[in-house]
């Protein structure tokens, strides 16, 4: 499973992922003010109920929009970060939301971070929303990502909901496993879209497949987490 993590410059997207995996990787670069900025992307990963999550996370200044539309590409699920603390940061976040959404598309789930709470007179998670222009029914976690608080929730609300969006094709799947031509009549594929999306069900670690046999199982890890 693939979530990227996006939001403006020092927003907290490297300390999200690295709370989750002190190993992450970081491809970034000092800059003239000596601070150092993603340029590339982070990746790090975690395992919920012994399932494979990726994270990916996406440079933060605004010229690195074509970095940005590589590594959210075929992502399953969005954590956008929002600076409670520095306001002056939103209209740099919205227009990487904005590029971010037309790239993943409109049923991709996104869950929000309303991050540095630990930071005198950050905003409160509603204030974010109504300057942000956010849907009444986005879900936003006040974080604090040197603390880890609300970290592993918002990662779990999350997952369940992606796990949610592919519920009914994994139902589906489970019928099917030794019998992909079946599988291929029910989804109304042809050989080439089939292959397609074994494979790429095979790279979110959805599904191991067995070429020789010409079947796949559908990984066990994959139900709700409490």
């Amino acid at each position: 499973m693939k979530i990227t993590v996006s939001g403006p410059t020092q927003s907290g997207k490297s300390s999200f992922i690295k709370f989750f995996d002190e190993k992450a990787l970081n491809v970034e670069a000092k800059a003239r003010d000596n601070k150092y900025y993603t340029v590339g992307m982070d990746l790090g990963s975690v395992k919920l109920n012994g399932f494979d999550v990726f994270l990916f996370g996406t440079p933060g200044l605004l010229r690195f929009n074509v970095m940005r539309d590589v590594v959210v590409r075929g992502a399953d699920g969005l954590i956008f970060i929002f600076d409670a603390a520095h306001p002056e940061k939103d209209e740099d976040a919205i227009i990487i939301l904005n590029s971010l959404r037309k790239a993943l598309g409109p049923d991709t789930p996104i869950v929000y971070l309303a991050n540095k709470q630990d930071v005198a007179g950050a905003r409160h998670v509603e204030v974010v929303r109504s300057q942000n222009y956010l849907r009444e029914d986005a879900v936003i976690f006040p974080t604090n990502t040197l603390t880890g608080e609300n970290l592993e929730e918002a990662l779990k609300y999350l997952v369940n909901r992606i796990y949610d969006h592919y519920s009914s094709l994994i139902t589906v799947l489970r019928s099917y496993e030794t019998n992909i031509e079946g599988l291929q009549d029910k989804l109304n594929k042809n050989p080439m879209e089939m292959r397609d999306l074994l494979n790429n069900l095979e790279i979110k670690r959805f599904i191991e497949v067995d070429r020789i046999n010409r079947t796949y199982k559908v990984k066990q890890g994959l139900k709700l987490l409490i």
